[in-house]
């Protein structure tokens, strides 16, 4: 718990070309594109661009461009596009959609399983068959992605807009992920990772009392505040009328290992810790 890909703005552009390690800086496109995507992410710093495609060479509409700029959080904003070609995105308003102080109405999910293998060979071999279940389950919120992040969690998928990043799925797993989060729920709190709009020692925390209540409802538990100190950081989490404070700190949990299939290199292994305050319930 609390790994998951801090990133409260999303944007989503569908590239069915074969990906590199680093996919949208290598991406085929013209200069003033990545100029454009330079410029927004300087105006957002927690704005992370991915490549989506359904399938290797498959568009999803032929002739037409997928682009859809999402908003995760309280207030989720999702924005689409189809463009006619790659220099059009230059054109897009980008962060001022994301800004937006209206919302859309319920917002259906989306599934993006990152299937990178050109970054990490796991997330080809482990994130196909998974991709695949979900576009299976659910083929028009089905995407495969680009690198998410965490690959030692592989296969990984993040749900958007409500920002939910899952790891060591199973493809058996997607059916049921898909219809849980259409309901308003978390699928399966252990392959929970964090919500991406949340820091991550926010994650652990909301991790922490959602596994304490046995509560999957999307809105059921919040961070609402978080304070550094010397020793970690002072989380508060709120659940119902209930506000608890935390804390929270990482703490090395065993041997170092190498976090990529494609590396060697070890390195530390942690985790975050949690201690409630006030006799509040223990965290894990």
């Amino acid at each position: 718990m609390g790994t998951a890909t801090e990133a409260t703005h999303w944007l989503l552009i569908e590239d069915p070309a074969p990906w590199g390690p680093d996919a949208v800086e290598e991406a085929g496109w013209g200069r003033s594109v990545h100029d454009a995507i330079a410029a927004w992410t300087e105006t957002m710093s927690d704005l992370r661009v991915q490549l989506i495609r359904r399938g290797l060479n498959t568009w999803d509409a032929p002739g037409s461009i997928r682009c859809i700029a999402v908003r995760t959080g309280p207030q989720p904003i999702v924005r689409e596009w189809a463009l006619g070609a790659y220099d059009d995105l230059a054109a897009l308003e980008v962060p001022g959609a994301l800004r937006d102080s209206s919302s859309t109405a319920d917002p259906a999910p989306l599934v993006l399983t990152c299937v990178n293998g050109r970054r990490d060979a796991c997330c080809a071999k482990w994130g196909r068959p998974v991709a695949q279940a979900a576009a299976d389950a659910a083929p028009d919120a089905a995407w495969q992605t680009s690198h998410l992040g965490g690959h030692r969690f592989a296969p990984t998928a993040v749900v958007l807009p409500d920002g939910t990043h899952y790891g060591w799925l199973r493809p058996s797993d997607m059916a049921d992920l898909m219809r849980a989060h259409r309901q308003g729920h978390l699928y399966d709190l252990d392959r929970v990772r964090g919500a991406v709009s949340q820091p991550r020692p926010v994650q652990a925390a909301c991790l922490s009392l959602r596994r304490h209540l046995g509560t999957t409802a999307l809105t059921a538990v919040r961070g609402v505040g978080l304070e550094k100190n010397d020793e970690g950081w002072t989380v508060q989490v709120r659940a119902g009328d209930t506000t608890r404070a935390a804390h929270v700190w990482q703490e090395q949990c065993g041997p170092p290992f190498p976090r990529s299939c494609g590396s060697r290199e070890a390195k530390p292994a942690k985790a975050w810790r949690v201690r409630w305050k006030d006799n509040e319930p223990a965290g894990p």
